[in-house]
C-alpha cells in the first residue's frame, strides 16, 4: 500500500511539472510591415479556442499563455490575418501587410448585431475614409458620386448650402421618395443630417442595396439603405490627437452659353426691330454705349472668380483597457460664387464605448451642429434670380452711376439702385443686399446604448437614438433710406421650425457554434420611431428705420402672408427577426422578416410585412479551387425579397377641407379626397451576383437584379366634375432591371512603387409596365412627361422640331405620321426616347504613390441623361430682345429667303419643344488629390509628432458634357436659373501627436 502510494505521489508530482511544463508565457511584437512601426490593438488569440485571447499595446506587444502545439491567430481591421505556430518559440516579431481585399472587415447594420463583409449573402458596397476626408464641401453626399456601382449622387447646386439627390439602381417610385434610408451610427436621419456631418469624422460609408441586406429594415428601405460610421477608439490605441487645417477658393465650373456682347445685341436689336434704325433715342444710347465703350460682362459683376474656403478640425482618439473614445472639434466656412450667399458650420463629435463588467457595456454617440447659411434667390424664375439677371441685362448699360464732365469724360460712381433707362429694373446685387435671407439650424443625432452579455454568445442591447433640430429662418426687406427700393417701408418675416424623431430599438442576438462547422445566429428585434415636426411663421410690414427690424417693431402684418403655422406628428411599431448559418465558411443562407405599422395609412392598412432569403457559396472552399493559385476567391450570391416604401406626406389619406372666398363670401370646401384603402408601397427584387479575386490584384464583382414595384403611390387624376384634380391612391407597377459591375486593380505594389485602377458602372432599365383601370397613359402637365405602358418613367413627350422653313422663315415641327407642319398643335407631342434618369451611370479612379507621395484621380459620370434648357426659352426668343440679352446663335436668325437657319425669324414665339431637350450626359474629374505624408521614423525622432501630411485637392476641375448651360448636374426634367456648380482648389496640412 504504501508503494502504490509513494508511486502515486510521484505520478501526480510528474504529471504536474509536465503541466507547467506544457503552458508557459510567449512575447512579442507586432509592426507593420510597410514602415516597421508598431501596431497597437491587433488582436492574438489561439486557434484552438478563438474566445482565449488578447490584443497588443501601445507599442504593438503582447503577452500570452500558450501550450506547445498552439496556433496563434493575428489578425486586425485592414490587414491580412496571419497563423504562426509557437512550438519552440519564446518571442514573435509579426509583421502585418493589408489586405486589398478586407473580406472580414467588420460593417454594423445599423441598429441590428454586426456581420462581417464576407458572410453577407446581399449585395454590399464600401467606401472608405480616404474617398471622404478633405472634401471641400458641406455635404458629404457629394464624395460618395461615383464610388458605387448603382449609385447616382447629384449635387445640383453650387450654391454652399446645396443640398443632394441620391438612387440606387434606378427609380422605384413615382410620387413616394427614391432617397435611401440614411443611418449614422445606428441613428436614422433626415436627408439635411448629410450636410451637418464633418465628413473627417467618418471612418466608412457601408451601401445596403438588395432585399437581403434591406429587408430588416422594411417600410423605409425600398431605396436601399446607407449606413454612415463615424470614428471611434481602438482597443490597445494610445490616445492620438490630430489637427487638420486647409484652405482654398471656388469659382463657376463651367458655362457653355455664349451669349452676345453690348454691340451685338445692339445691332440684333435693329435685326427684331428694324424702325430702331432711325429711332433717335435707340440711336443714342447706341452712340453712347461705343463712345464710353460700355460693354458689360454681367457674370462677372454678379459671380465672384475667386471665393474663399476654410476648414480647421481637431480630434482626440484612444482607447484604454475597457474604454474607447473619439471627440472632435471642426469649423468650415466656404462663400458662394454669388455675393451674398455663405455658409458657415460648427460640429463637435463624442463616441464613447465603456466595458463596465464582462457582460456589460454602454455607450454614448453624439454629434453636435450649429449652421448659419445665407441663400441667394436662384430658386425663383425673375430677374432678381443673380443667375437670371447675369444672362437677361442688357449689356450695353453698365451696373454703376457715371457723370461726364464738361470735356466729355465719363466718371463711374457707385453701383445704381434702379435704372430707369432700363425700364426701371432694380440692380439684383441690391436687391440681394436690401433683402437678406438668413437661416441657422442647431442639430443634434446620437445615440445611447446598453448591451448586456449574459450567457457566451447572447447579446441583448436596447438602444435609444435622436435625429432632432431647431430651424430658424430670418428674412429682412430694409426700408430704402433713397425710396428706391420698398418705397422707404420694410419688412420682416421670422419663421421657426422643431423636429425630432426618437428610435427605440431592442435586439436579442444569440450566435453559437456547432463542432465548429455549423454557424448559427438568431436575432429578434422590437423597434418604435416617434417622430414630430412643428413650425410657424410671422411676417410684419411698415418698418421705416433699418435699426429696428424686428416683429415688434411694426404693428402692421403683411399683406399676403401674415402668419402661419403647421405641426405634423408620426409614429412607426416594428417587430423583426433575422436567421443566419454557415457550413465550414462554405454555404451561407440568411433569411429576415419585418413586420412594420405606421400611421401614415389609415388604421386597417397599417400593417405590412416585408421579408428576404439569400445564399451564398464560397467556392474558393471547395477542393477543386482549393489549390488554384490563380483565384484567391470566388463567392456567388443569390437573394431575393420584399421591401416596403412609406415615404409620403403625413395625413394623405384623410379628407380634409380648405377654406377661400365665393361670390366674396368666407366659404369652405373639401380639399383632399379621403383613402381608407391606401397602404405601402413594395418593392420585390432578385439580384444575382458573383464576385472574386484573381491574382492577389483583381477584384471583380458582377450583379444582377431585378426589382418590381407595387402598388405604386401616386396622384392618381379625376375628372373636374368631381371637384378634384387628383387623389392619392395603390396603383401601377413599374419594373427596374440592371447590372452593376465593379473592378479594382493594383497594377503594380512592389516596394514603394504602387498603382492601382479602379472602375464601377451601372446599366438600369426602367418600365413602367401598368398605370390603373382606364388609363394607359397621361401627361404630367407642365413637364413634358409622359406616363404610359411599355415606357421608361420620365421619357419626355413634346413635338419634335423640324427646323426652319427656308422659304418664309417660320418654324417647322414633324408630325406622328412622318410629315412636317407650320402649324403647332398639342397634337404633335410624341415620345422622344429620351428620358431625364440616366440608364447608365459609374466611375472611375486611380492612385498613384511613391514612398511618401501619393496621387489620386477619382472621375464619375452617366450616359443619355438628357434635360430641358428652359433657360435657352428666354435668351434664343426673339420676341424677348426688346428687353433681355440673347444667345450669340441668334445673330443667325432667319432674314432673308433661302437662308437656311434653324433660328425662325424676329416675331416667332418658340415653343416648348424637342429643340430644347438636350443631352446633359456628362464626364467629371470629381476629385483629384496630391499628398505628401513625411516619414514617420524621422517624425518620432521629435518626440511628440506622429505623423504629418500635406495635400492639395481638385474638384470638378474638369467637365466633359454637350449641355450648352450652366451644368449638366441638375436632377430635374428642366433647369431654369439654377445656380451653377463650382469647381474647387484647396491646401492643406494634417498633424498627428
Amino acid at each position: 500500500m504504501r508503494k502504490l502510494i509513494g508511486l502515486f505521489v510521484f505520478l501526480t508530482f510528474v504529471g504536474m511539472q509536465i503541466c507547467f511544463a506544457q503552458t508557459r508565457e510567449i512575447t512579442g511584437t507586432v509592426i507593420d510591415k510597410s514602415d516597421k512601426m508598431p501596431l497597437p490593438g491587433v488582436s492574438v488569440t489561439l486557434k484552438s479556442n478563438p474566445s482565449q485571447g488578447t490584443a497588443t499595446d501601445v507599442n504593438g506587444k503582447f503577452t500570452l499563455k500558450v501550450n506547445d502545439g498552439d496556433v496563434l491567430v493575428f489578425s486586425f481591421i485592414g490587414m491580412k490575418s496571419q497563423e504562426i505556430a509557437v512550438a519552440g518559440k519564446t518571442n514573435l516579431t509579426v509583421e502585418m501587410e493589408p489586405d486589398a481585399e478586407m473580406l472580414d472587415e467588420v460593417v454594423v447594420e445599423g441598429m441590428y448585431g454586426t456581420q462581417k463583409l464576407g458572410s453577407i449573402t446581399g449585395s454590399v458596397a464600401t467606401v472608405k475614409e480616404e474617398k471622404l476626408r478633405d472634401r471641400p464641401v458641406a455635404n458629404v453626399a457629394d464624395a460618395l458620386q461615383g464610388q458605387v456601382a448603382g449609385l447616382q449622387v447629384y449635387t445640383a447646386s453650387g450654391e454652399p448650402s446645396a443640398s443632394f439627390s441620391m438612387r440606387l439602381r434606378g427609380v422605384n417610385s413615382m410620387n413616394a421618395s427614391n432617397t435611401p434610408l440614411l443611418i449614422v451610427d445606428g441613428t436614422p436621419v433626415t436627408a439635411s443630417a448629410f450636410r451637418a456631418i464633418n465628413s473627417n469624422d467618418i471612418e466608412n460609408v457601408v451601401l445596403l442595396k438588395d432585399a437581403s441586406s434591406t429587408a430588416i429594415y422594411g417600410s423605409r428601405a425600398a431605396n436601399g439603405v446607407l449606413v454612415i460610421s463615424t470614428k471611434r477608439g481602438k482597443m490597445g490605441e494610445k490616445p492620438k490627437m490630430q489637427v487638420r487645417a486647409q484652405y482654398g477658393w471656388s469659382q463657376m465650373a463651367m458655362d457653355n452659353l455664349d451669349m452676345m456682347n453690348a454691340q451685338e445685341y445692339l445691332k440684333f436689336r435693329e435685326m427684331v426691330d428694324p424702325t430702331l434704325i432711325t429711332n433717335s433715342t435707340f440711336q443714342e444710347h447706341k452712340a453712347w454705349a461705343t463712345k464710353y465703350n460700355v460693354d458689360t460682362d454681367w457674370k462677372d459683376y454678379l459671380f465672384k472668380s475667386s471665393s474663399p474656403t476654410y476648414q480647421l478640425d481637431g480630434s482626440v482618439t484612444g482607447a484604454s483597457e475597457k474604454s474607447n473614445y473619439y471627440f472632435s472639434a471642426g469649423y468650415f466656412s466656404q462663400d458662394g460664387i454669388v455675393h451674398h450667399s455663405d455658409y458657415k458650420r460648427m460640429t463637435l463629435r463624442s463616441n464613447v464605448d465603456t466595458k463596465i463588467a464582462d457582460w456589460l457595456k454602454v455607450g454614448v454617440n453624439l454629434g453636435l451642429s450649429h449652421e448659419k447659411y445665407r441663400t441667394t434667390f436662384s430658386t425663383t424664375n425673375g430677374w432678381y434670380n443673380p443667375v437670371n439677371f447675369a444672362r437677361w441685362a442688357d449689356p450695353s448699360y453698365s451696373p454703376y452711376t457715371y457723370t461726364i464732365d464738361d470735356n466729355g469724360k465719363i466718371h463711374w460712381g457707385k453701383p445704381w439702385t434702379i435704372n430707369n433707362e432700363m425700364g426701371g429694373l432694380i440692380n439684383c446685387s441690391r436687391v440681394m443686399e436690401m433683402q437678406p435671407q438668413v437661416q441657422k439650424t442647431t442639430r443634434i443625432m446620437g445615440n445611447t446604448f446598453i448591451q448586456l452579455t449574459p450567457l457566451k454568445g447572447l447579446t441583448v442591447r436596447a438602444q435609444q437614438s435622436a435625429d432632432a433640430y431647431d430651424y430658424r429662418s430670418t428674412l429682412k426687406a430694409y426700408p430704402d433710406p433713397l425710396n428706391e427700393m420698398n418705397k422707404n417701408v420694410g419688412n420682416v418675416r421670422e419663421a421657426f421650425q422643431r423636429f425630432y424623431s426618437f428610435t427605440f430599438t431592442n435586439t436579442a442576438e444569440y450566435k453559437f457554434d456547432i463542432q465548429n462547422d455549423h454557424h448559427l445566429s438568431f436575432l429578434i428585434g422590437q423597434e418604435s420611431i416617434i417622430q414630430k415636426d412643428e413650425a410657424f411663421n410671422a411676417r410684419t410690414q411698415g418698418h421705416s428705420d433699418s435699426r429696428l427690424m424686428l416683429l415688434s417693431a411694426s404693428q402692421t402684418p403683411y399683406a399676403t402672408d401674415p402668419f402661419g403655422s403647421s405641426l405634423t406628428e408620426t409614429v412607426f411599431n416594428s417587430y423583426f427577426a433575422r436567421f443566419n448559418y454557415d457550413f465550414m465558411n462554405k454555404y451561407y443562407f440568411d433569411a429576415s422578416v419585418r413586420r412594420d405599422g405606421s400611421s401614415l395609412f389609415p388604421k386597417d392598412e397599417r400593417w405590412g410585412t416585408f421579408y428576404s432569403v439569400g445564399a451564398m457559396w464560397n467556392m474558393k472552399k471547395e477542393a477543386f479551387l482549393e489549390n488554384v493559385d490563380l483565384i484567391d476567391d470566388l463567392r456567388l450570391k443569390v437573394s431575393y425579397g420584399s421591401t416596403g416604401n412609406s415615404g409620403i406626406s403625413d395625413y394623405v389619406y384623410i379628407g380634409s377641407i380648405g377654406n377661400g372666398q365665393y361670390n366674396n363670401e368666407a366659404s369652405w370646401t373639401i380639399s383632399g379626397v379621403q383613402n381608407d384603402g391606401l397602404t405601402w408601397e413594395t418593392v420585390k427584387s432578385w439580384n444575382v451576383g458573383v464576385s472574386g479575386r484573381l491574382m492577389n490584384a483583381l477584384n471583380l464583382d458582377i450583379e444582377f437584379y431585378k426589382k418590381t414595384t407595387t402598388d405604386m403611390l401616386m396622384s392618381v387624376p379625376f375628372s373636374y366634375t368631381t371637384g378634384h384634380s387628383s387623389a392619392n391612391g395603390n396603383v401601377g407597377k413599374m419594373t427596374n432591371t440592371g447590372i452593376d459591375v465593379s473592378v479594382n486593380y493594383d497594377i503594380f505594389s512592389k516596394g514603394d512603387f504602387y498603382w492601382n485602377v479602379s472602375a464601377n458602372f451601372n446599366y438600369n432599365k426602367n418600365e413602367i409596365v401598368k398605370l390603373y383601370e382606364g388609363f394607359e397613359n397621361f401627361v404630367q402637365a407642365g413637364t413634358g412627361i409622359k406616363y404610359a405602358e411599355g415606357h421608361a418613367f420620365g421619357e419626355f413627350f413634346y413635338a419634335k422640331y423640324a427646323g426652319v422653313n427656308p422659304a418664309n422663315g417660320k418654324q417647322l415641327w414633324y408630325t406622328p405620321e412622318g410629315g412636317v407642319t407650320e402649324n403647332y398643335s398639342d397634337d404633335l407631342k410624341q415620345f422622344m426616347g429620351k428620358t431625364r434618369f440616366a440608364p447608365w451611370a459609374g466611375g472611375f479612379a486611380t492612385t498613384v504613390a511613391w514612398k511618401g507621395i501619393s496621387l489620386s484621380a477619382d472621375f464619375t459620370w452617366v450616359a443619355q441623361k438628357y434635360m430641358l434648357n428652359n433657360d435657352r426659352f428666354f435668351v434664343e426668343n426673339s420676341t424677348f430682345a426688346a428687353d433681355q440679352n440673347q444667345a450669340k446663335k441668334m445673330l443667325n436668325m432667319w432674314t432673308t429667303p433661302g437662308q437656311i437657319t434653324d433660328i425662325p425669324k424676329a416675331g416667332e414665339a418658340p415653343q416648348f419643344d424637342s429643340r430644347f431637350v438636350e443631352n446633359a450626359s456628362f464626364v467629371r474629374l470629381k476629385n483629384v488629390t496630391l499628398s505628401y505624408t513625411f516619414p514617420r521614423q524621422l517624425l518620432k525622432k521629435t518626440g511628440f509628432m506622429e505623423g504629418a501630411r500635406i495635400y492639395a485637392i481638385g474638384r470638378n476641375l474638369l467637365t466633359f458634357t454637350d449641355y450648352s448651360g450652366y451644368d449638366p448636374e441638375i436632377d430635374s426634367n428642366l433647369s431654369l436659373g439654377k445656380y451653377p456648380n463650382t469647381r474647387q482648389y484647396e491646401i492643406g496640412v494634417e498633424l498627428n501627436f
